[in-house]
């Protein structure tokens, strides 16, 4: 279609517009420690954003630390709380042993199923008399034979089942 034709139709046709082209920037060799603003730019982004991550890692770390530190007073708390009523339910118990272990007590729960007391106690002493040290320093050293009284009380113990 020609410019004639577009106008034939009711369209109207824009003059082009020519623009001048625009000068490319000189070229140059860029040393190893330059950088381009755009780079510089997009080193910054980068740079932002890592800080940003890791201050928000931190803090987050700080929290979960936290929260464990809690939980863990809690169960602390909990066991101490435990401990001291086992504490307290030993105490009774030991008490109550104390009470079931006096002798007044035996004595009462003895009478109260039909036992009765003695009318005298009665207390053994063995004699001093020489033969009983001779039995002494024989049973120390071991030979029963040893001794005097050994030959009378053989044929007693002998006769015994």
């Amino acid at each position: 279609m020609s410019d004639v034709d577009a106008t034939s139709h009711g369209l109207r046709v824009r003059p082009a517009v020519v623009r001048p082209p625009i000068p490319a920037p000189p070229l140059r060799v860029v040393g190893p420690g330059e950088r381009s603003a755009a780079a510089k730019r997009r080193r910054a982004r980068l740079l932002v954003a890592a800080t940003v991550t890791v201050f928000a890692a931190m803090v987050f770390g700080l929290v979960l630390v936290h929260v464990v530190l809690a939980q863990n007073q809690l169960r602390l708390d909990q066991l101490n709380t435990r401990a001291a009523a086992d504490e307290v339910t030993y105490e009774r118990l030991r008490l109550q042993v104390a009470q079931l272990e006096s002798p007044a007590r035996i004595v009462n729960e003895a009478t109260d199923r039909g036992m009765v007391t003695p009318p005298g106690v009665t207390y053994l002493v063995p004699p001093t008399s020489q033969s009983s040290t001779a039995n002494a320093s024989s049973a120390t050293t071991g030979n029963p034979a040893a001794s005097s009284d050994w030959t009378e009380v053989k044929p007693e113990l002998a006769a015994r089942p």
